[in-house]
């Protein structure tokens, strides 16, 4: 539940940080979008139309002359104007550019009061008996017309509003659905759980059942053919068949415990300096004065140059990880096998890698069995094998370590472990 916690959280962090990039970036492009036509406005054809003066000479003819105020504006922005009369021709110029005619037919005017005038970007404004025209330098102005028809313009505006309410309901109802999403997940995972739990602890449980019924029945009615020190016997080692399935069920109940727990973010887990060389021996002497079979062998070796090595992770779960897979040996090698935990330094090309290796030299496992170990890790399905190593893996993902499953050489199973970048323990 932690997980879809923080993936929401995470979803709704994003979205008002891209709504409040989007708002800052309007903002900013609005802003400068402004006090560009903001200077552009002061060159407009319609202002400059003001600045321009009308004499007439002594054939009655119409002159022209503009301020000094409309020139200054004007070389602001290194443009040019001129004047057009109906008859198309230029009457009247301020800084003309030579490759400008002077005559203009109807189809011209038409197209540079659109788009352009030879590239250059031109402004006009019709006067009571004249055009003025004003341009700019080329490159300097994007000019550029565009048209709608109202019904586009009027479902453009009506549409806002409602593509406001759908990202808000989207906002809204996303987190609900990831939630119901999961849940119904949760449930389909917790339901194959429990198939694949009640499916391990059923042999172990109807052995305990067994042999206490049997011990049940003798104290009732009597150790047929028994008696003294051979009674004895017979009920002790019932007594730790017992025991030893009632270890395999809590390993199994707290096998699935800590795999939830690291499945939905559950567990507090610890990230501190632990000496790793200390703990395997630790684990190893646990769990033979716990008990083991008699038929299985525990060795440890540790390369003299990794006494001090640590690893950065939760105590906890590392002795879970090497335990599991101890614990997965003896289970599977019903027959005893020889189990070998070893620590040791390996050169990979140029780099160094220390590889921890838990190994035995028992029947191993099918080439089916290792597809599953080293495919991705879903909960449809338990194998024999199943629970301990997937929390074996899930162990490993949590510290970021690189796992290989394998049958050696001599057909026993193999789990080699590439711990992170080795660091020396400090005091």
């Amino acid at each position: 539940m932690k997980k879809v916690e923080n993936f929401i959280k995470i979803v709704v962090w994003t979205n008002i940080m891209i709504a409040v990039m989007l708002v800052v970036d309007l903002l900013v492009m609005t802003y400068f979008g402004v006090r560009s036509d903001a200077g552009l406005a002061r060159f407009s054809a319609a202002d400059l139309s003001g600045e321009i003066g009308r004499t007439a000479n002594e054939n009655g003819e119409i002159c022209y002359s503009m301020s000094r105020q409309g020139t200054d504006r004007i070389d602001d922005f290194h443009g040019f104007a001129f004047i057009l009369d109906d008859a198309g021709d230029v009457v009247w110029s301020y800084q003309l550019p030579d490759d400008v005619p002077r005559h203009f037919t109807v189809r011209d005017i038409v197209q540079f009061s659109r788009y352009y005038l030879n590239d250059y970007p031109v402004y006009s404004h019709i006067m009571e008996e004249a055009v003025l025209v004003a341009g700019m330098p080329r490159q300097t102005v994007w000019k550029y017309h565009l048209s709608f028809q109202i019904s586009t313009v009027e479902t453009f505006f009506a549409l806002i509003p409602i593509l406001l309410i759908v990202n808000i309901v989207v906002l809204l109802i996303g987190p609900f659905l990831i939630i119901r999403h999961d849940a119904h997940r949760r449930e389909k995972q917790r339901t194959s759980w429990i198939a694949g739990v009640s499916h391990d602890i059923r042999t172990p449980l109807s052995l305990v059942l067994g042999y206490a019924d049997e011990l049940l029945h003798s104290a009732r009615y009597g150790f047929e053919g028994l008696e003294g020190e051979t009674m004895a016997a017979h009920v002790e080692k019932k007594a730790q068949m017992i025991e030893q399935q009632a270890l395999r069920i809590r390993t199994l109940v707290t096998n699935l415990n800590t795999s939830n727990k690291l499945t939905y973010g559950m567990g507090v887990w610890r990230r501190e300096k632990v000496l790793l060389p200390a703990l395997l021996r630790e684990s190893v002497c646990g769990m033979i004065n716990r008990g083991i079979d008699e038929k299985c062998d525990i060795s440890v070796l540790i390369s003299e140059a990794l006494e001090q090595f640590y690893v950065e992770g939760d105590r906890e779960l590392v002795m879970r990880l090497v335990e599991n897979l101890i614990n997965n040996a003896i289970n599977h090698n019903p027959q005893g096998c020889e189990i070998t935990v070893n620590l040791t330094n390996r050169s990979l090309w140029i780099f160094k890698r220390v590889i921890l290796e838990i190994s035995d030299n028992g029947c191993g496992v099918s080439r089916e069995q290792l597809r599953y170990f080293r495919s991705s890790m879903k909960l449809e399905k338990l194998p024999e094998h199943g629970l301990g190593i997937r929390l074996v893996r899930q162990i490993a993902l949590f510290h970021r370590w690189r796992l290989q499953f394998l049958n050696d050489e001599q057909g026993g199973f193999v789990c080699r472990i590439y711990l992170r970048s080795p660091r020396r323990f400090r005091k």
